[in-house]
């Protein structure tokens, strides 16, 4: 294979190739997308529990997610004092049954920051469900708490105590799967335009692909220039 037959070759290979690689990142690779960014941490609900018995509060959170739970994030506190034992378990309910159950290390948590819990693929898929925290310590001196708000800023959903509902929500974020496209063109609907979100999308993505495009396919033809 000559020279100019190489040329020519790379010149249609790598400008398919990185087609294909944009097509990837836009139209098939999931990312994990915020949901609902606003939040509050006013009020530390302990989830240890007060007096002897030590059997914990059990607060919850009713949420909701557009697409398949990817991951929730957890404002979570231990009052300056990493436990030393113990466990911290997340449910994740339907009105049927358990979807995700998980044990965590207590003293995994560090104080007054979120605590992620990954969501497996496919486990938790669109829909309305509950959230559930409980803390089983390892001794009288281990303590753990929930940020929540004492206002009800989460449209979706509402906070319960034991099984009551309660006023606020707690301190959480909701991340769904989702790929650029489908997250782009769900923010384009919600936004005020002379065109629907999805022409928006589409005219966007096109200009923005042939520019890119035609910046890679000079680079290889300068590439292959100066070769000769």
């Amino acid at each position: 294979m000559n020279k100019r037959m190489m040329r020519r070759v790379l010149g249609i290979f790598l400008p398919g190739l990185f087609i294909f690689f944009q097509f990837y990142l836009v139209f098939i690779k999931n990312y994990q997308v915020l949901d609902y960014p606003r939040y509050i941490n006013e009020f530390p609900q302990p989830l240890s529990g007060e007096g002897e018995d030590r059997q914990g509060q059990k607060p919850g959170q009713t949420f909701r997610t557009p697409a398949p739970l990817a991951r929730i994030d957890v404002m979570l506190g231990n009052y300056a004092a990493t436990p030393k034992g113990g466990s911290l378990q997340v449910g994740i309910y339907s009105e049927k049954q358990c979807l995700f159950l998980s044990n965590h290390p207590a003293n995994r948590v560090k104080d007054n920051q979120f605590h992620s819990f990954i969501i497996p693929t496919g486990k938790v898929p669109a829909g309305t469900y509950f959230l559930e925290l409980k803390f089983f310590p390892g001794n009288m001196q281990d303590r753990l708490a929930v940020w929540t708000c004492q206002k009800d800023i989460y449209p979706y959903g509402d906070f319960f105590l034991n099984g009551k509902k309660q006023n606020g929500d707690m301190t959480f974020r909701v991340y769904y799967c989702s790929t650029l496209w489908q997250a782009g063109s769900s923010w384009l609907e919600k936004t005020p335009s002379l065109w629907s979100g999805r022409v928006c999308l589409i005219v966007g993505f096109v200009l923005v692909l042939l520019a890119l495009n035609c910046i890679f396919y000079y680079c290889v033809n300068a590439f292959g220039d100066q070769r000769r």
